[in-house]
C-alpha cells in the first residue's frame, strides 16, 4: 500500500515525496519524468502500456496486482469523482481492493462512462456517489472528502445491508431495466454497432421530461429517467444507440455514442468521429456518412426543428440544451428538444449506412 495521498487543490499541506504515483486526472508540472508514474486513462496521459485499462481504477488495479507498490511514497490525484476516489483507494488499499477487483471496478465505470454493474457494484457506486456529493455540498476539503470516503467505500463493500440510502436508486435501475426486459421500452438491433431503443407515448404522456433527460457525468442514480443508461449499456455497451420517444405530435430523438468515448479505451470499440482536440478529454466530432445522413434528415424533415449534430464535445458538454455523450438530437434553435415529423424507420434508414 502506499502510505500517503494528496489531492490538488486541497488546502492541507502537500507531503514530500520521493517517488509519486499521479492516479486518474492529470499530473501537474511536479511530474518528474522516470522518477513518478501516471496512471491515468484521462487524454493525453503517460500511462505505461502494460497498465493500461479502461478505467483509471482498473489500470490501478493492474498495477497492484503486477508488482509491490514498495517505495512509493504518495498517490495524488486532481479532482472528485468516483473513478479518483477509487483509484486512489486501490493505491491506498491494494489488498483490500485486489480481493473485491470486479465490485470496485464496475463502480468507476458506472461513474465514468453511465455503465451497468452488478448489484454489488451498484451499491458501492451509488452509496459512494452520494456521500460524496453530500461532502463536497457541504465544501469539506477535498482531501477530507477522500478520506471519509475510503472509509465509506469499506462499508458499503464489507457491510452491503447497511446502505440504505442506496435503496431508491438501485429501484429506480431496477425498473428501468424491467421496462426493456419486459418490451414495454422496446429494444431492435439494427447492426452489430446500432441499436434502437424506442420509448412508447404512454411513458411520454406519463412524464416527457423523464423521456428526454440525459443524466450527467457521475450522476446518482434516480427516479429521474425512464430509460436509465446504464441499462442501454447493460445490452448494447460497444454500440451507438438512437433513442426515440413517441408523442401525439411526433417522436423526440437523440442519439448516444458510448459513454466510455471521452476516455483512453483503446481496448473498447472506438465509435468513429471523435478527434482530440489537444485540450485534456476534448475532441472535434466530424464522421462523413452521419453527417451526410443529417443533411438527408433535414431534407425529409417537415417539423419545426432543425437535426442538429455535435461539432465539438467532452464529458461535460456536447449539444447546447443536451448532455454527453448524445452527438446528435432533433432540437429548437435554443436547444430545446422538439417532437420530428419523421418516424424511426425513416430515421433508421438514413443512419444505418454510417454505422
Amino acid at each position: 500500500m502506499i502510505p500517503n495521498f494528496f489531492i490538488i487543490g486541497s488546502k492541507t499541506e502537500r507531503p514530500s515525496s520521493n517517488k509519486t504515483i499521479f492516479a486518474d486526472g492529470s499530473a501537474d508540472k511536479t511530474f518528474r519524468e522516470g522518477v513518478d508514474l501516471e496512471l491515468s486513462h484521462w487524454i493525453p496521459n503517460r500511462t505505461p502500456a502494460q497498465y493500461r485499462a479502461d478505467t483509471s481504477t482498473e489500470i490501478c488495479m493492474n498495477f497492484v496486482a503486477d508488482q509491490s507498490t514498495a517505495g512509493w511514497d504518495l498517490a495524488i490525484n486532481n479532482h472528485l469523482d468516483a473513478d479518483g476516489v477509487l483509484a486512489v483507494f486501490v493505491l491506498v488499499h491494494a489488498e483490500f481492493a485486489l480481493r473485491h477487483r470486479k465490485t470496485i471496478v464496475r463502480a468507476a465505470e458506472m461513474g465514468d462512462f453511465w455503465g451497468y454493474g452488478e448489484r454489488p457494484a451498484q451499491i458501492l457506486f451509488q452509496g459512494l456517489t452520494m456521500f460524496m456529493d453530500q461532502l463536497r455540498a457541504d465544501q469539506e476539503d477535498i482531501r477530507d472528502i477522500y478520506e471519509r470516503c475510503f472509509e465509506k467505500v469499506f462499508q458499503l463493500i464489507e457491510r452491503p445491508e447497511e446502505a440504505l440510502e442506496t435503496a431508491a436508486g438501485l429501484a429506480a435501475l431496477q425498473t428501468s431495466l424491467a421496462r426493456v426486459e419486459t418490451g414495454e421500452i422496446k429494444r431492435t438491433p439494427i447492426s452489430e454497432r446500432l441499436v434502437h431503443y424506442h420509448l412508447p407515448q404512454a411513458l411520454v404522456d406519463q412524464d416527457l421530461q423523464k423521456a428526454l433527460r440525459v443524466p450527467s457525468f457521475n450522476e446518482q442514480l434516480s427516479d429521474t429517467v425512464w430509460l436509465q443508461p446504464a441499462v442501454r449499456c447493460q445490452f448494447d455497451p460497444d454500440a451507438v444507440h438512437l433513442v426515440s420517444a413517441e408523442a401525439a405530435d411526433g417522436h423526440y430523438y437523440d442519439l448516444w455514442y458510448p459513454g466510455y468515448m471521452w476516455a483512453d479505451t483503446e481496448q473498447r470499440w472506438r465509435a468513429p468521429g471523435f478527434e482530440f482536440t489537444g485540450s485534456t478529454n476534448g475532441y472535434y466530432y466530424g464522421h462523413p456518412a452521419l453527417e451526410a445522413a443529417v443533411e438527408r434528415l433535414q431534407k425529409l424533415e417537415q417539423g419545426a426543428g432543425v437535426w442538429t449534430l455535435v461539432k465539438e464535445l467532452s464529458p461535460f458538454s456536447t449539444i447546447k440544451g443536451r448532455n454527453y455523450p448524445v452527438v446528435l438530437s432533433f432540437i429548437s434553435a435554443e436547444g430545446t428538444p422538439l417532437p420530428s415529423s419523421l418516424t424511426p424507420q425513416q430515421v433508421i434508414a438514413e443512419l444505418q449506412s454510417a454505422f
